[in-house]
């Protein structure tokens, strides 16, 4: 069918209804009712010429034969054509006849049970719908449930927008979402267009914090009504990559990329990996390693930069300035004998600490401290200042251009981690966590449209080589569609 059949149907129907929308808008003057129902109208006609377009895609011979070639490598084989409603951006669900593919008979051994697990929707998949919704809808929903604070809040939204949806499937589109991108963690963030050349990348790495729920072993009791569940406190480690140029300023052109883990600190090493292996970092002219004074942070990056081949003399860690003078601070207050002498050796021993001068604040320590004093002064100065000194040239960084802080990547803890998975009263599982901690990494970072674009073209990997893309449309039928209760 063609285009111009759907619109000549629809033409007289939105004619009339415009009629009684702006009868009904003289009387009420009620702007927002008038502009409601003119998107109602839009929506409708919208969803018809987008059920047309699918359809007529999916019931192509050659798309078919595609797609039976692409289930064979998968291991299916073509069922049948099965009716399925689809939900659209506008939130009106539509429904497609789409190719059936069941994963082929095993030979032998036993067979499972039932259809479940064991059937795809190729033809779908390979136009980016994943989960019954259409791309659009999949990111609207899903940047709702992740910035407002809760699935209800995030429910009442899209309502007010004329969007019926419940909270199980926002929770659902989620967490499909979440888990489709996070089967290409690191390239799916990337368009290609990343430029390093002559700048430093800088690699932020830190920890947050969260409340998980596990479930309660055992049987419940007869007077409870639930089983209840442990609510530990799990430190999900989280990096940020940017890049700044020789002089030291934040290159506002290259978006950073922000992910977080709730494996240990092996994981988010492996994790930050799969980043760095997916931007060209022989083009940069430096690149630094900035944290604060946690072990796990600097324990294996250089066996990181190793396995990577990178240049270990353009490899820099720096210990972030400010955590290293909250333990100057923490170290005063413990060998100070009083308010006057701690002001007085407070600008000194920053001094020598932001010269990078550790030695010499050992002997200062040794000329102000004797007994226990000494012996606690000394063994905090051996396990922290003196293991990180190469770490603290920090007038040295300044003048190269090279960070002192960390405060990027302190920002990210705070926006992808505190403000909607630290929030009062709210648990996670664990999967449910890092599904999070990856899509508001995506999203925050200002990488969420480039995210969603190479989901949908790694699904069409496989069919990319269509010859026939214009869209032969017939006699025109208007499809069946549910439409929101906009009243």
């Amino acid at each position: 069918m063609r285009i111009e059949l759907i619109l000549q149907a629809y033409s007289q129907y939105i004619q009339i209804e415009m009629t009684k929308l702006c009868a009904e808008f003289s009387e009420t003057w009620d702007t927002a009712r008038l502009e409601a129902g003119v998107s109602r109208l839009t929506d409708e006609l919208a969803a018809c010429l987008v059920t047309g377009a699918i359809n007529e895609i999916l019931a192509r011979a050659a798309f078919l034969e595609r797609l039976k070639a692409m289930g064979s490598k998968l291991g299916m084989r073509f069922k049948a054509y099965r009716l399925l409603w689809v939900r659209l951006a506008s939130g009106i669900e539509i429904e497609i006849s789409t190719p059936y593919f069941l994963k082929a008979n095993a030979k032998r051994g036993r067979k499972k049970k039932g259809p479940n697990g064991r059937g795809k929707h190729l033809g779908l998949e390979v136009m980016g719908i994943i989960g019954q919704a259409t791309p659009g809808c999949l990111s609207l929903v899903a940047q709702m449930g992740l910035l407002c604070p809760s699935f209800a809040v995030a429910q009442a939204v899209l309502d007010e927008q004329g969007f019926k949806i419940d909270v199980k499937t926002i929770r659902r589109y989620c967490q499909v979402l979440g888990e489709t991108g996070m089967q290409w963690r690191g390239q799916v963030s990337l368009d290609g267009r990343e430029n390093l050349a002559g700048n430093t990348l800088v690699i932020g790495i830190d920890g947050g914090r969260l409340r998980t729920r596990r479930r309660k072993r055992g049987r419940r009791k007869a007077a409870q009504k639930r089983q209840g569940f442990h609510t530990d406190w799990k430190e999900p480690k989280l990096f940020t990559i940017y890049l700044v140029d020789p002089a030291g300023e934040i290159i506002r052109d290259f978006s950073p990329l922000h992910d977080a883990t709730m494996g240990d600190h092996h994981d988010a090493l492996a994790l930050l990996e799969q980043y760095l292996a997916a931007l060209p970092l022989a083009d940069a002219a430096r690149i630094v390693f900035c944290g604060d004074g946690a072990r796990w942070i600097w324990t294996d990056i250089t066996a990181l930069c190793v396995r990577m081949q990178l240049d270990l003399a353009q490899i820099h860690q720096v210990l972030d300035y400010t955590h290293a003078k909250q333990q100057l601070e923490s170290l005063l207050d413990a060998v100070a004998t009083g308010k006057r002498q701690q002001q007085q050796l407070d600008k000194a021993w920053l001094a020598l600490l932001w010269h990078g001068q550790i030695d010499t604040l050992k002997t200062e320590i040794e000329r102000v401290c004797t007994g226990r004093k000494l012996q606690a002064a000394l063994k905090k100065w051996h396990s922290y200042f003196a293991e990180n000194q190469h770490r603290m040239q920090y007038q040295t960084f300044q003048a190269a251009g090279l960070p002192c802080g960390s405060g990027c990547v302190e920002s990210a803890i705070r926006r992808v981690i505190n403000l909607r998975l630290k929030a009062p009263g709210t648990f996670w599982t664990n999967h449910m966590a890092e599904v999070f901690l990856f899509l508001r990494s995506q999203l925050l970072s200002g990488r969420w449209a480039i995210m969603l674009h190479n989901i949908v073209r790694q699904a069409a990997r496989f069919l990319r080589r269509i010859h026939d893309h214009t869209l032969c449309l017939s006699a025109f039928q208007p499809p069946p569609h549910r439409l929101l209760d906009t009243a």
